[in-house]
């Protein structure tokens, strides 16, 4: 499928320029008079994403009002507010708080099967194959190995839980989109946020402190848990770098899941 393809098919009207991704083909459409957003994945990984979407039939994340294959076409959400502006810009707090607000919306309980979805354990084979090269990868395998061994309440996650992936609806308030769709605990879905928006503002003086205090209060979770995660997490991200020869972003996540782990 293409988005060409798509557009005479679902009768789409084009509605603004066409963007790339690594993943992923997008553009913003009008669909029956309603702004809307046709995306097309170019990976296995993404269709999961769609599959999650479909499952969460609106309730804390945009709605999909037409689904087949790689092809979803989707409520278009506004990118003005911006959760990343906002903590960057001295509303990390107010942020955090929407971010646990969404991730509720996604792990509510539903009455629903589960959609078929991929376990943690799969992912984190990059950081068990990243074993060797270096202190800062064993520990963050340790930490993954136990946790992984010990999951609690499990659920369907969106994988990857940060602020450009909440977005709002004047209507409908703040919603997710584009997750990766995933089985596992909790806890993991809120890891991510703690390491975005960005590396220096993740490490910056008292933040992770700060901040995992407060994700652990809005969404009630066990804070030495939390941050066990967030390190597990960031040595996976920094195993991922290294996949794509990014070196100096390895670094930095090794930096974060370090300093989680001088935090438990």
């Amino acid at each position: 499928m293409s988005l060409e393809a798509d557009l005479p098919r679902w009768a789409l009207t084009p509605d603004g320029a066409a963007i790339r991704t690594p993943s992923s083909d997008l553009m913003p459409v009008r669909w029956q008079g309603r702004a809307a957003m046709l995306k097309v994945a170019r990976s296995a990984e993404e269709v999961r994403g769609h599959d999650l979407m479909v499952w969460l039939d609106g309730q804390g994340a945009a709605r999909v009002f037409r689904h087949e294959g790689e092809a979803l076409l989707l409520e278009r959400l506004e990118p003005i507010p911006s959760l990343a502006g906002w903590a960057l810009t001295g509303r990390d707090d107010a942020a955090t708080r929407v971010l646990c607000g969404a991730a509720a919306g996604v792990h509510v309980a539903r009455v629903t099967p589960w959609p078929d979805l991929p376990g943690l354990p799969r992912w984190f084979r990059s950081l068990e194959a990243a074993q060797g090269q270096g202190e800062g990868f064993s520990l963050a395998w340790a930490t993954a190995q136990r946790l992984l061994s010990d999951s609690r309440d499990v659920r369907p996650l969106h994988g990857d839980l940060h602020h450009g992936n909440v977005l709002r609806s004047p209507e409908r308030g703040w919603l997710v989109i584009d997750p990766k769709g995933l089985i596992g605990e909790r806890t993991f879905d809120f890891a991510n946020m703690l390491c975005n928006p960005a590396p220096d503002h993740a490490l910056r003086p008292g933040r992770l402190e700060r901040q995992s205090a407060l994700i652990a209060r809005e969404a009630g979770l066990d804070r030495a848990r939390l941050l066990a995660w967030v390190g597990a997490y960031a040595g996976l991200s920094a195993a991922w770098h290294l996949e794509d020869g990014q070196e100096e972003q390895a670094r930095q996540s090794l930096t974060i899941s370090a300093l989680a782990h001088s935090l438990i």
